[in-house]
């Protein structure tokens, strides 16, 4: 509801009081209280008319859009005393309304590899499902089909990303509890196709953090008026093998368990500081820490990760930059160079606007080292150099092009040219 639309509804209904006997001085009292009250709602929470949704090359990337639904009108009210209460609060539950609480949304991508590595593959389809209870509980969801098919055999998975209830709270406290993403790196919680450079995931979020990565457990988040914010989450662990049969042996993102029978045995947690008191400027300094990474494993193997990012938007000009480190215990990862994984980039990049049409160019270089695996067969330490051009005939459709050079010491090189059309709603 748009504010000059609620403004005139309360003036109707202010104009119909007057007829129970409400003087006019009483009526602009009220009226100017209204008022009073969507400044302080703008104040708090950003205009009415904007739209919350995340946009590409906006600096603040670092939360997840929440979709607002259109509240439902009521009735006048027959006395003037329930004026404010009418107009500033949605009619929540009772009758067939629910619908008009709920929200759809999800994105996809369609990637073309060619090189080293080819094959064409429609590597996400994503649909949110969202619903408001009350102006303070909300419910969020994130349900995904990975590479078209699952099943026995398929090469795909369908997976339950997030579904979680998120409560509202004085002083800009909010409480998530349920399945979420952690607020870790840059691409964890915003990673719609339209949003980042590139076709593929950058490689340091994906083999380091690892880039998805979702737990089941209570977040608390807190925002200041300067900028500065928090989030602190106590949640589910990964469940990295030490097998040294397994393919994925050591390795950070094999132990992700994705809240599906996951033990509940180990837990973990998870920090974010996070400042964005510049325009265009998003910082963020984050933290996991895991009592056993690896429970099946008798040693004390303990894991922290750290790690920090920085997003940079002035005009046509971006820059991305984000480290990561996890430090783990354990003999039996020191023996096997796997109890310092790590990684960095720097991704610079121009956007030239043509109306609703943007093009964009962008180059990244990065470095990072994870597990070997048995036999070498997987990780080691690498040099990736990726550079490539974005097109967006509309803001939320996109088209990529780039090509990716993959430097490992002792090995030969990988070179694949990769093309993409990606997709939000």
């Amino acid at each position: 509801m748009k504010i000059k639309q609620a403004l005139l509804g309360s003036i109707a209904v202010l104009a119909s009081a007057s007829a129970h006997g409400v003087t006019l001085e009483e009526l602009a009292a009220r009226l100017e209280k209204l008022e009073n009250k969507v400044n302080k709602y703008e104040a708090k929470y950003g205009p009415l008319e904007s739209n919350p949704a995340s946009a590409p090359g906006s600096p603040n990337l670092i939360q997840m859009p929440t979709p607002i639904p259109r509240p439902v009108v009521t009735p006048a009210p027959a006395n003037a005393d329930d004026i404010d209460a009418a107009y500033l609060t949605p009619a929540i539950g009772g009758g067939g309304n629910w619908f008009e609480r709920t929200t759809l949304g999800g994105y996809g991508e369609l990637h073309l590899n060619q090189g080293d590595k080819e094959q064409i593959d429609f590597h996400r389809f994503v649909l949110f499902v969202n619903h408001r209870f009350s102006d303070r509980v909300k419910f969020f969801s994130e349900l995904e089909l990975e590479h078209s098919l699952s099943g026995d055999g398929k090469p795909g998975e369908v997976e339950l990303e997030q579904a979680y209830i998120e409560f509202s709270l004085d002083n800009d406290w909010s409480i998530r509890a349920g399945q979420y993403l952690l607020p870790l790196g840059i691409l964890n919680e915003v990673h719609e196709p339209d949003t980042f450079y590139g076709v593929e995931r950058n490689s340091v979020e994906a083999n380091i953090i690892p880039t998805t990565w979702w737990e089941g457990g209570v977040m608390a988040s807190k925002n200041y008026d300067n900028g500065f914010g928090f989030d602190l989450a106590v949640h589910s662990a990964l469940a990295v093998t030490t097998d040294p049969a397994s393919g994925n042996a050591f390795r950070i993102r094999g132990g992700r368990q994705k809240v599906a029978e996951a033990s509940s045995g180990d837990y973990a947690a998870s920090f974010r500081a996070r400042y964005t008191g510049v325009p265009g400027l998003a910082l963020t300094a984050f933290a996991n820490y895991q009592n056993d990474i690896a429970p099946d494993n008798t040693e004390d193997n303990s894991a922290l990760l750290l790690g920090g990012s920085a997003v940079y938007q002035n005009g046509g000009f971006g820059l991305r930059a984000l480290i990561a480190h996890w430090d783990i215990d354990g003999d039996s990862f020191a023996a096997n160079d796997a109890d310092n994984q790590w990684g960095y980039l720097i991704e610079p990049s121009y956007r030239w606007s043509f109306g609703d049409q943007s093009v964009g160019l962008f180059g990244r270089y990065s470095h990072y080292e994870y597990a070997r695996g048995l036999n070498n067969a997987r990780g080691g330490e690498f040099d990736e150099y990726t550079v490539g051009v974005n097109y967006w005939p509309v803001p939320t459709v996109v088209l990529k092009a780039d090509y990716t050079r993959i430097e490992q010491a002792g090995k030969e090189n990988h070179e694949t040219y990769n093309f993409g059309i990606g997709y939000s709603f």
